[in-house]
């Protein structure tokens, strides 16, 4: 572009206000031009370079991250998505009012870039050796909301380089009133300060607050990658720190290799659903666990039930477990023939779905969407309103197979970020199980190791509502019995019916290979807590019953880990010490038998008084606060 004055009066000749006006007019031509120009570059021809290869996906600091090889010659060069979070410092998202259009919108800033979060990518993917790691250059942005929902999307405004983006948001006006209902229902706030004549009713409301979170889900964005001169086309969905559910299969359009070197080597029945594992070729002793989609029935509360505020509808949500360390440790013990070295799971890739006309014709099935970290997975079971939603959970808990066998699944999972391994097999979320079968101790593979081990106890086993079979080892319940006892006692067992010591011997017999610890607890004030322990073992009587785990799973425990500092550690008795202290933790300081240390910091064994708060009483230290116990229990997983 190159505007000039065409008029064949020279400069000298205008007078002051057309030469203005020429001013002006010269002026907006160059913007218009330099507004061009910019389309221009952003604008790309379709992708004839090297293609653009998604390597991985990463959580930092409780983002998705999305990595993508570029192709270069001298690579790799990985370029990151934009980060397309909104993160807690962002969160607290007030409405506002545009005076200009009338409408009521809510500004919501969302993160597209951030140095920390590149730095730990970085770092994350040092396996691959990159020669560069870096934000992606993005072009052609839009933003758009299911058609379905009643949130609209009004505009998305960022400048390239610029860590925050804005995106605004309106709720469509006919189901705004429902909305705002629908918040109402839920003691959720939503609005507040609202100045406008027209929305003066909502002014000073308590309930209303805040934009649901739950509706930025529905906000897809699409836009193209600059690599190489050429572009490539993305899509994604805004995403919440530590919350974030991502929709299973978004890069099953990714090119990535099928996987050769697997070799499927068998089922392992869980108790509500079915594992396969497969052993690697190329790793000697490596077993891989497709993701399992087992449903976590213990989730089902009254807090299942929801309300989607962008669908104007009720659902109930299913959680479903991808994997588990209490899995990985089932599958490690039936693979023991096979002496693993490591057993690990593969993360899913896609989950192709088939849903029954029958279930389909009550309820609509949403997508299935997977957490950040790859561990767990949720469905939305849309209802026509809440009475329909509490019905299907109860009719759920009393029989899960009445759902499950109308939802069925292939799944394709990645190994090693590398290459795919689709399923040959179609898979359920819950196992199906002939009717009226009930477990008894001769159906259960450990009972006859304890049997062996302690002929005369009689087991105590416990199932969770997870549908999870324990076996107690210890239980306190009523004081009656006391655990101040000698070595002998503590290796064969002790104890009635309701508080008791199954033995040293049984333990080690039960825990061999490594099973899940379960520690539950009841305090004075009737709170309960309860923790649970990965590859938990306790070794022979030559070692002194030495007791080992590999984690915590916090997931499922209390957040503190009081038992790492009995890690390690051999049995101690009144009779026999075998701990780290100058005296005798079981005799002297603490009393009662356990794998005392400097004995800190819980003592399960001790003394049973309730209301005394003390290291020789029954105690769970928890932090720098000693919790007084009013039960205990101890079970293993079989």
């Amino acid at each position: 572009c190159n505007p000039q004055i065409t008029d064949t009066t020279t400069k000298g000749e205008l007078d002051s206000m057309q030469l203005f006006q020429l001013r002006v007019s010269a002026a907006l031509a160059l913007l218009l031009c330099s507004l061009a120009a910019g389309r221009q570059v952003s604008q790309c021809a379709p992708a004839d370079s090297p293609r653009l290869r998604f390597v991985a996906q990463l959580s930092v600091n409780g983002c998705a991250l999305f990595v993508h090889d570029t192709g270069a010659s001298d690579g790799p060069h990985l370029a990151v998505e934009p980060l397309m979070c909104v993160t807690d410092s962002l969160r607290g998202i007030v409405p506002r009012f545009d005076f200009i259009t009338q409408q009521l919108y809510f500004s919501v800033p969302v993160l597209m870039r951030d140095a920390g979060m590149l730095a730990e990518a970085q770092r994350q993917l040092r396996h691959l050796s990159p020669r560069s790691v870096s934000f992606a250059t993005v072009t052609n942005i839009s933003v758009s909301a299911d058609t379905r929902s009643s949130i609209r999307v009004l505009s998305f405004l960022w400048t390239p380089n610029e860590p925050i983006a804005t995106l605004r948001l309106r709720i469509d006006e006919n189901k705004f009133h429902s909305f705002i209902r629908a918040l109402r229902m839920s003691k959720l706030n939503l609005l507040k300060n609202i100045v406008p004549s027209d929305f003066k009713w909502i002014k000073g409301q308590s309930h209303l607050n805040y934009l649901p979170m739950e509706t930025l889900q529905n906000v897809r964005l699409s836009a193209s990658i600059i690599s190489n001169g050429s572009c490539h086309d993305i899509q994604s969905r805004i995403m919440l720190q530590n919350d974030s559910f991502i929709e299973v299969g978004l890069y099953r359009k990714k090119f990535l290799p099928v996987c050769r070197q697997l070799r499927f080597s068998r089922y392992v029945n869980l108790e509500n659903c079915s594992a396969r594992a497969h052993q690697r070729l190329d790793i000697k002793g490596h077993f891989l666990i497709e993701p399992l989609l087992c449903h976590n029935i213990s989730s089902l509360s009254s807090e299942s039930v929801r309300y989607d505020y962008s669908r104007d509808m009720h659902y109930l949500k299913l959680d479903l477990v991808l994997q588990d360390e209490a899995t990985r440790d089932a599958v490690r013990t039936q693979l023991a023939d096979l002496s693993p070295r490591s057993v690990d799971f593969m993360r899913l890739w896609t989950a192709e779905r088939s849903v029954s006309s029958s279930l389909s014709a009550r309820f609509e099935v949403g997508p299935l969407m997977a957490s950040a970290d790859w561990r767990s997975a949720q469905l939305r079971l849309l209802c026509g309103n809440w009475t329909e939603c509490r019905d299907l959970k109860s009719a759920l808990l009393a029989e899960p197979s009445d759902l499950w066998r109308h939802v069925q699944w292939r799944v394709t999972s990645l190994v090693a970020e590398q290459c795919l391994s689709k399923s040959s097999r179609i898979t359920s979320s819950w196992r199906m199980k002939p009717p009226g079968r009930a477990d008894s101790c001769s159906s259960l593979k450990p009972c006859a190791r304890l049997q062996r081990a302690s002929a005369r106890r009689t087991a105590a086993f416990q199932m969770l509502p997870d549908g999870r079979w324990f076996l107690k080892i210890q239980q306190r319940l009523t004081g009656r019995v006391s655990f101040q006892r000698n070595w002998t006692e503590y290796e064969t067992g002790f104890g009635d019916g309701t508080d008791f010591w199954i033995g040293l011997s049984a333990i080690h017999s039960l825990s061999q290979g490594g099973v899940t610890l379960r520690v539950e607890m009841k305090l004075g004030n009737g709170s309960e807590l309860h923790a649970e322990y990965a590859g938990f073992q306790v070794g022979d009587a030559s070692t002194g019953y030495r007791m080992t785990y590999r984690e915590m799973l916090r997931v499922r425990s209390v957040s503190i880990d009081s038992l790492e500092h009995h890690k390690g550690m051999r049995f101690s008795t009144m009779d026999r010490d075998n701990d780290e202290a100058s005296d005798s933790c079981s005799n002297q300081r603490v009393k009662g038998g356990w794998w005392f240390n400097e004995c800190l910091y819980v003592n399960p064994n001790g003394i049973f008084k309730l209301h005394f708060i003390g290291l020789k009483y029954m105690i769970w230290t928890y932090g720098s606060a000693i919790l007084s116990l009013r039960e205990m229990r101890l079970m293993l997983q079989i």
